[in-house]
């Protein structure tokens, strides 16, 4: 930090401009997501070079996302250095993506229809989180290979990257029909799903390979040649890689790679994603120093989301700004409320620390003081009737839940 605790030094031993780079794709995220919602649809015409533009932008935002979640998880986990059993990051990344993929269906829960005893279809249905969640316990595994069969975590990574690439035409003609919705939804998105792990995961796989080079070498996210680079990279993938898919199919008779080229978006994307990580790294070595707000909205990416999730689509209440305004504005109305939505979420951010102690105070305090007395009552009732009524039964672990 410098001198000011308003400013993050750009050299700061996070690597600054991913958090950046995060905070702009969950910025560009919030208005995305409510100009979607709010515009109405006489007014989506892809020939108005202002909505071709956000269009195309606001598809930029998830494969940002899932790279810059690879590439800060792999840097932070070889960062560590110590052996699988020792490194807290191995143990956070499990935590962390099992809490992903459960709070992905909390959001999804519409607390009124609980009530009655209804679940919506949508509360199945997959989503960032979800994939998310998934990406990091793939990551975490990764490492566990690595560490245990030597070998090296770049190998894994590409190798992933790429399978997970030219399986997604494979995984969407397949017939997932047989399996239970529940998991069918990780696989297709026939019944509804916004995301699936594939193709989405892969993108956090190149990022994570992206995070294994600045592992390596921290100072080179500070030349001017390594942006050059990715840029090159980013270039070459957005122009050539219909070229290299059709190479593909000159040399194999595989239809995947057919398929792949029909509906190149995945390296074109990633191509896209390559020049974004290349500009925030190449134009932020001109700054001394970043604000510290912007940092800090980087780095609270999951409280942005989850909090727009509700705000926005309504799904705890069962009402939010989506069923009072759904696709009924203007680009003007929709514009000025974007930039609201937006600013909303920037305050709170600033915010924070006094919001968080707020609810501590008010409601986590009292809600654990409450969940410690239910504890206490049943797991006295339980050793009670093992002690009685079950003099043989020693259940040891139940004393975790307790």
């Amino acid at each position: 930090m410098s001198n000011s605790t308003n400013q993050t030094s750009i050299r700061s031993p996070r690597v600054v401009f991913i958090d950046v780079l995060r905070a702009f794709a969950i910025l560009m995220m919030l208005q995305g997501h409510f100009v979607d919602t709010m515009l109405a649809p006489e007014y989506r015409d892809p020939n108005n070079a202002i909505y071709s533009v956000w269009f195309f932008m606001r598809g930029l935002t998830a494969p940002i996302f899932f790279f810059s979640t690879g590439l800060v998880f792999v840097y932070l986990l070889l960062k560590d250095g110590r052996p699988l059993g020792q490194n807290v990051r191995v143990k956070k990344g499990v935590r962390r993506g099992f809490f992903l993929i459960g709070l992905g269906y909390l959001l999804k829960f519409t607390f009124p229809a609980l009530l009655v005893g209804k679940v919506y279809p949508s509360f199945f249905v997959v989503d960032v989180l979800h994939c998310i969640g998934i990406a990091i316990l793939l990551l975490v595994g990764s490492y566990a290979v690595q560490q245990k069969l030597r070998i090296p975590i770049w190998a894994l990574l590409t190798s992933l990257a790429f399978f997970i690439f030219f399986i997604n035409p494979e995984a969407e003609r397949a017939d997932w029909s047989g399996l239970p919705t529940l998991l069918a939804n990780y696989f297709t998105m026939a019944r509804g799903s916004v995301f699936t792990p594939v193709p989405w995961v892969g993108y956090t796989m190149f990022g994570g390979l992206l995070g294994f080079i600045l592992h390596k070498r921290p100072s080179l996210a500070f030349t001017h040649w390594m942006p050059l680079v990715v840029a090159i990279i980013g270039v070459l993938l957005t122009l050539y890689s219909h070229a290299m898919l059709t190479a593909l199919i000159d040399l194999t008779t595989g239809g995947t790679y057919r398929t792949l080229l029909y509906g190149n978006y995945l390296f074109w994307r990633l191509g896209h994603v390559f020049i974004a990580v290349s500009v925030f790294m190449w134009v932020l070595q001109f700054f001394r120093y970043i604000p510290v707000l912007i940092t800090k909205i980087g780095s609270e990416t999951l409280t942005i989301y989850s909090v727009h999730y509700v705000i926005l689509y309504g799904t705890w209440l069962g009402i939010g700004l989506s069923q009072l305004l759904y696709r009924s504005l203007n680009p003007w109305q929709s514009f000025i409320g974007a930039v609201l939505f937006v600013s909303a979420f920037i305050f709170l951010i600033y915010k924070i620390e006094i919001v968080r102690a707020w609810l501590d105070k008010n409601l986590q305090t009292p809600l654990y003081n409450r969940w410690r007395f239910v504890r206490v009552k049943l797991a006295r009732a339980y050793f009670k009737w093992v002690n009685t009524k079950q003099p043989r039964v020693r259940f040891s672990f139940i004393k975790y839940f307790f």
